[in-house]
This record gives C-alpha cells, structure tokens and sequence, in this order.
C-alpha cells in the first residue's frame, strides 16, 4: 500500500503551522478598537481606549496632584466668620430703660402727662396751662437722659459712616461725643431764653422748648432700638436701617412742623415774620451747623 513519504507530510505539518499563526494574527488584530464606536470583537472592547481622554479633566487632576506648585495665599478652606458684635450697646441700652422706669416711678403724674401731651395737643395745652410741665427737675431728668440717648445714636450713626463692625465700644469717644451735644444744646438754649426773656416772649419759649423736648426724647428712643435691632441682626441691610432714619427724621419733621403751627395759632405771636425768623435762626441753623461739623470733622 502506498504512504505519503517524510518530506511530504512535513511540508503538509508545516503549512497547517503557517496557516493557523495567519487566522491567530487575523484574530488578534480584529480584537483592538477603532477610532470609532464599532468594534469588529464586542468582548475585547475597552472604554478607555475605545473613547477620547478628556484632557481638561486630566489637567485638573494633574494640578491637584502637583506637590510641587507654589501654594495658594487667597484660599479659604473655611467660610470666614464675622466678628462678634459688643455686648457693650446692649448694656448702655438696658441702663437708659432703667432710668426711663425710675424717671417714670418719681413721676408718675409727669410722665403720664407727658405721653398725652405728645399723642394730644389739646391734652398739651391743658397740662402746660395746668403747670403740669412746671417740675424743674423732671425737666432736667427728660433734658439730661434725652442728650444721652441721642449720643448714643449719634455714636452708632458715626461708627457706621466710619465703616466700623461695632466689636468694641470706645468710652472716650462716646463721652466725647455726649460733651460736645450737651455743651452745643445747653449753650444754643440759654441764648434762647435770654432771647425771649428780652423780648417778652417767655411763655411761647417754654411752649416751645417743652414739646420739641419731648417729641425728640421718644424719637431718639425709638431710632436706638432700630439701631440696636441693625447691629445685633445680620438679615437686616445698611439700606433698610438708612430708610428707617431718614422715615423717622421726616416723620419728626411734619410732626414738628403740625405742631409749631397749631401752637402759634393758640399763643399770641403779633408778627409771624418775626416767628419764622426765630424758628430759622434757633432751630434750623443750628442743626444744620451741628451736622455740617460732625459731616466735616469727624465722619471725613
């Protein structure tokens, strides 16, 4: 029987070799991923090598994990407190509430005439024709805790301008502040009365003087507590407390104004030019120079 010789079935061993490496290549350079999405073997492809690296990304992860870069002096890694207001305004309110309470113990009658002379004119008039209003030294009290309360504000009003967080509380300045009005007021109303007591006019003066005291006394009340609400709230802004005051001052200001005008209609005032002439020179200049030397000296 014939067999295939040696040489034969080595030739035939070897082509079976060659031709197996030949499918093997084709296998394994189908299996790689294109630039496309297609992949011709669906169990060999890779998410990494199939899809473009994003470069952005990688750089940022580079920059993070650079020991080397220069640190940064700005970062914040935790969100920056403020500062801790001064429990000080808070006990210099609490200490004129107190005396407001003493003032109205030792003066009951005083003091209960006093709110309806502000809420009432006629109630005014009656208790100043009354010698209700005569108590020289509830009028004193009233004067001198009104000029103190009015510091106050002016010092909180100061502080803002100045750009101040109110974390502490200047004594020297605040006794400053408190010297200079009571030397300012005190001095402006006794050229005042002398005034009046040269020309005759010592009861429209007091009239005067008694219901501008006690309408200011509650206005600088109440703008305090507006004030200590604004330091002491972080939700309430600049704009809103500077809305509140200038509401307050022009509320003062009609409020004012009603009253001087029903005034001079029940006292006896012969020349009404001579009146507005007063009223310019012993109630509006002064304020208006008062408030140009604290604008120009201590708030620029």
């Amino acid at each position: 029987m014939w067999q295939p010789s040696r040489k034969l079935m080595k030739n035939q061993i070897n082509n079976r070799k060659i031709f197996l490496l030949c499918v093997l290549f084709l296998f394994f350079v189908n299996s790689f991923s294109k630039q496309d999405t297609s992949a011709i073997n669906p169990n060999f492809r890779d998410s990494v090598l199939k899809n473009k690296i994003d470069s952005a990304k990688w750089k940022v992860i580079e920059a993070r994990m650079d020991i080397h870069k220069p640190a940064n002096k700005n970062m914040i890694i935790q969100k920056q407190k403020h500062a801790e207001k001064s429990i000080t305004f808070l006990y210099i309110a609490l200490g004129f509430l107190i005396l407001i309470l003493i003032l109205r113990l030792l003066f009951d009658d005083f003091s209960f005439s006093l709110l309806e002379g502000i809420i009432s004119f006629k109630k005014f008039l009656i208790y100043f024709q009354s010698k209700k209003y005569d108590s020289l030294l509830a009028i004193i009290a009233v004067y001198a805790l009104n000029l103190s309360v009015l510091s106050m504000v002016t010092y909180i009003g100061i502080e803002h301008f100045i750009k101040d967080d109110y974390t502490s509380f200047d004594v020297r300045f605040f006794m400053k502040i408190l010297s200079a009005l009571s030397l300012f007021f005190t001095v402006k109303n006794i050229i005042e009365f002398i005034f009046n007591w040269v020309i005759d006019t010592q009861q429209t003066f007091k009239a005067f003087f008694l219901q501008n005291l006690f309408a200011e006394f509650v206005l600088c009340i109440l703008l305090l507590f507006f004030l200590l609400i604004y330091i002491y709230n972080t939700s309430v802004s600049s704009g809103f407390a500077v809305f509140v005051l200038a509401f307050s001052f022009g509320l003062y200001i009609v409020f004012n104004t009603i009253r001087s005008y029903q005034l001079m209609l029940n006292v006896r005032i012969f020349y009404k030019l001579h009146f507005f002439l007063y009223i310019c020179a012993f109630k509006i200049i002064p304020m208006l120079l008062l408030a140009k030397y604290i604008l120009t000296n201590v708030v620029a």
